[in-house]
């Protein structure tokens, strides 16, 4: 979805989404990461990343882009998206992290009932 909609954009800049996605994955596997630092630093970062490309002609400094992450909250460069999904997501991964943990728990059950 996202190469058909941003094409080469974001293709040279996925590695963002990759690391989020990895991350998400991380947390459905192994539970124990706090989703929501983890969707902001996603967007601290998208946030750097977006600044540099709006403005190919300055060169900022680490400290700089740092400094314009630290106030992601108070700029609220992407509205009010990155507070709904973090809802959302949140939501969704606690539930099917919940749900798988319960399969396994139900497999054990299972297993051990039938021997």
């Amino acid at each position: 979805m996202f190469v058909r909609t941003y094409g080469q954009l974001y293709m040279q800049n996925s590695e963002v989404f990759q690391d989020l996605f990895k991350e998400m994955k991380k947390y459905y596997v192994f539970g124990n990461l706090n989703l929501e630092d983890m969707l902001s630093d996603f967007w601290a970062r998208l946030l750097e990343r977006m600044f540099q490309l709006v403005n190919p002609q300055y060169h900022f400094t680490e400290e700089y882009l740092e400094c314009v992450s630290k106030y992601t909250e108070q700029l609220k460069p992407f509205g009010d998206v990155p507070r709904k999904l973090k809802l959302q997501v949140t939501r969704a991964f606690i539930a099917a992290r919940t749900f798988a943990q319960g399969l396994d728990v139900a497999q054990d059950v299972v297993n051990k009932v039938s021997t």
